[in-house]
């Protein structure tokens, strides 16, 4: 099982669909407007602007300042956008990037006004409860007593308790 990455390219496509900006700005949106949820280091986005480019979903120009050296601004291309909207209408995969991913998800359906964000909840909500029928299995196949009972218990009563906050969520939007 190979290892789920942040979608930190993700989180970039969305603030580049609201404008082109070079990297110290992204970097400063991400702290202006994503900080509650995730740190972005300003390494890790070049790092990852870089990945898009090489891949087609964004573009740069070099933009000539006076007294300074030439800055890269990066705007989102057609596959960048595609990418992203994609991305963004499929529900989390795991409980484990809830955290991050989601609300992510829900600042941009908000911040780039796009409709389909009560889909996505309605998605998210039917793979929690799938976990959680995975959990009471699990609990249904444990002894009575036991250590392997006990976690599987606690990562059921998480995942109710997401799909608790997925229910306000709801109301909220």
């Amino acid at each position: 099982m190979s290892k789920r990455r942040l979608p930190l390219e993700q989180a970039l496509l969305g603030l580049l669909m609201q404008e082109p900006m070079h990297g110290y700005d992204l970097h400063q949106q991400v702290k202006a407007e994503l900080s509650e949820i995730w740190y972005m280091g300003i390494s890790n986005i070049y790092g990852a602007l870089k990945r898009l480019e090489q891949s087609g979903q964004v573009k740069s120009d070099l933009i000539t300042q006076n007294d300074r050296p030439p800055r890269k601004v990066y705007q989102i291309t057609q596959a960048g956008e595609q990418s992203f909207l994609d991305w963004l209408r499929r529900p989390v995969p795991t409980v484990r990037e809830m955290r991050v991913e989601f609300p992510t998800k829900l600042y941009f359906f908000h911040a780039l006004g796009l409709a389909g964000v009560d889909d996505l909840v309605a998605a998210q909500e039917a793979v929690c409860w799938e976990r959680v029928q995975e959990m009471e299995q699990k609990i249904a196949q444990c002894p009575t007593h036991g250590v392997n009972r006990l976690v599987f218990d606690f990562r059921r009563r998480q995942i109710e308790a997401i799909i608790d906050w997925l229910h306000n969520c709801r109301e909220e939007i």
